[in-house]
């Protein structure tokens, strides 16, 4: 982040199982939106995990750090650091987190939290449970 770059403000940031952006239109549709997850047993590993994060009043340069945390003590699950480049202000701008097999140590509540520079910009939270087989109280169909 240059030092005349103004911070940006985070208006989405948002976990799923998929991000798929639309060739051509580079329109993201965010697959499997999730708050909570289960697991048999632990260590566990998802396949597949991403995360959308929205930027306003963004221009110019920035690197970008995020985060995973185990919020019970603290612990870093995992680090990735990257550069967003911002051409028009006038805009939104996106970015893009996917991970592979990435690994669960154990049942908890994780913080994905973003940075810029040493800048705490935003952070969503990723609730791991522990489920006794059979589907998850939260994916069973609704009863009317």
């Amino acid at each position: 982040m240059e030092e005349s770059s103004p911070v940006p403000i985070v208006t989405a940031m948002l976990v799923c199982d998929q991000i798929i952006a639309e060739q051509g239109t580079n329109k993201k549709s965010l697959i499997g939106i999730f708050e909570q997850v289960g697991a048999l047993t632990f260590p566990t590993v998802m396949p597949r995990l991403s995360v959308y994060v929205r930027l306003l009043d963004a221009f110019g340069k920035y690197p970008f750090k995020l985060r995973i945390v185990n919020l019970k003590d603290e612990t870093l699950l995992a680090e990735v650091n990257g550069e967003g480049n911002v051409q028009d202000s006038a805009h939104a701008a996106e970015l893009v987190f996917n991970f592979m097999g990435f690994a669960i140590p154990q049942a908890g509540k994780y913080e994905f939290q973003l940075y810029t520079r040493d800048i705490y910009l935003h952070r969503v939270t990723m609730e791991v449970l522990q489920i006794q087989g059979g589907i998850p109280p939260w994916q069973q169909p609704q009863r009317r």
